[in-house]
């Protein structure tokens, strides 16, 4: 360290309000530095009384709060890193906990040369004729994936059987947002497709 950062900080290392780092630091460069000795030695002879005891003791509980405060700080900052480790580990590891903040159900749809007619079917998503929006994680979009090679006519209806959201084409790698639809309502989805495999992704 530069000698004139030192003899900025020999008064305070002489009034004995440095931290312990600080001094640690000081009394190294005065092992090496004959300059800095040699001026802390003149202000030392210049003092004309010592620092009082009694203000020796009021200065001593804050240095204590310092450090103190330097711990707390560190202690939660390490806290707060391993927690976001740790929570991010459990979403990506742990499929329950990942279902509930990124809930996604998919269906797959094989349409061959008989089943390709100009009639709506239903949609199944993980064998399940209608699906239910049961928490406020949901995005409520429908996504034909990419590698699907056709695209896909769907609409939506309610468990009365009325269309609440009309037909719409949705093509490979396209998603479309459905947000009309409520929570916790059974929704019946219907589709038009080509013939060909089909992934359909409701998240």
């Amino acid at each position: 360290m530069k000698c004139n950062v030192i003899k900025d900080l020999l008064p305070s290392y002489v009034d004995g309000i440095c931290s312990e780092d600080t001094v640690e630091i000081v009394e190294d460069h005065l092992r090496n530095c004959k300059e800095c000795k040699t001026h802390l030695t003149m202000m030392q002879t210049d003092l004309v009384e010592p620092i009082p005891e009694q203000v020796r003791n009021a200065i001593a509980p804050f240095k204590k709060v310092n450090k103190k405060r330097r711990i707390q700080v560190v202690t939660a900052t390490v806290l707060t890193f391993i927690l976001t480790v740790i929570g991010a580990l459990v979403i990506q590891d742990v499929g329950a906990v990942n279902q509930i903040f990124f809930p996604m159900v998919s269906a797959n749809v094989n349409v061959d040369s008989e089943d390709n007619k100009e009639e709506w079917e239903s949609l199944y998503f993980e064998g399940q004729k209608y699906l239910i929006y049961d928490s406020v994680f949901w995005k409520k979009e429908i996504t034909n994936t990419a590698n699907n090679e056709n695209d896909i006519l769907l609409r939506v209806k309610d468990k009365e059987g009325k269309i609440v959201i009309e037909e719409m084409k949705i093509p490979p790698g396209s998603s479309v947002k459905l947000k009309r639809l409520k929570n916790n309502e059974k929704y019946f989805f219907e589709f038009k497709t080509k013939n060909g495999q089909y992934l359909i992704n409701a998240t």
